[in-house]
Order: C-alpha cells, then structure tokens, then sequence
C-alpha cells in the first residue's frame, strides 16, 4: 500500500479515507476474509477507535471516524491500519500523521 502519511483535518470536521487494495506477488487477492482494525491517538494519548469497511468485492477499504472530532487534541496525532488474513497472519501499515488543526470560523 502506498500513500501520503499525512493528513491534516479541522477539529470538528469529518474523519474519512478511502483505500484501494493493490495485491502484491505473494499477497492476498483481495480483503475478502481479512479482518481490518483502526485506530486514532490524538496529541494527549487519547485513542479513538476508527470503523472500517471493506468494499464488497474487497478492493477497497474506508476508514472513518463515526464520533465528532471536536474533542481531537489540537496537534500531531498518529493512526494506523491492522490487517489479520486468513490464516492468522498480521500485518499493520506504517504510522500515518493526522495534523489536527483549529478551526477559524465557528
């Protein structure tokens, strides 16, 4: 998978990516059958648990935040991703970077 890993939201706003599953040599052809996992530690060491959903033909993935982010600490927060595929292998992404901004207009 590769990707930015950094994204910068306005405290408050929504909380969503989307992923598509790109299949190594030796990788799974899809996400069918794989268990995803997220979560979001914001500045203060608050973890918050992110939703995933994996598409129906398991191509894609979106990650996303059900909650409102307004209680995100303002600053540099991490997440990433955990993949277990069938047979108990796991697998996790490299840290990505949420860059939780202020918001200006109320």
């Amino acid at each position: 998978m590769s990707c930015s890993n950094t994204v910068t939201i306005s405290q408050g706003n929504t909380f969503a990516c989307t992923f598509d599953w790109t299949p190594g040599a030796s990788g799974p052809a899809n996400l069918l059958g794989t268990t995803l996992s997220s979560d979001f530690e914001d500045r203060s060491g608050k973890i918050y648990a992110l939703t995933v959903t994996t598409a129906n033909d398991g191509l894609s993935f979106t990650v996303e935040y059900v909650g409102s982010t307004s209680a995100w600490e303002v600053g540099l927060g991490r997440w990433d991703i955990k993949f277990i595929f069938p047979g108990d292998t796991i697998s996790r992404t490299e840290i990505f970077r949420v860059n939780v901004i202020d918001s200006v207009t109320v």
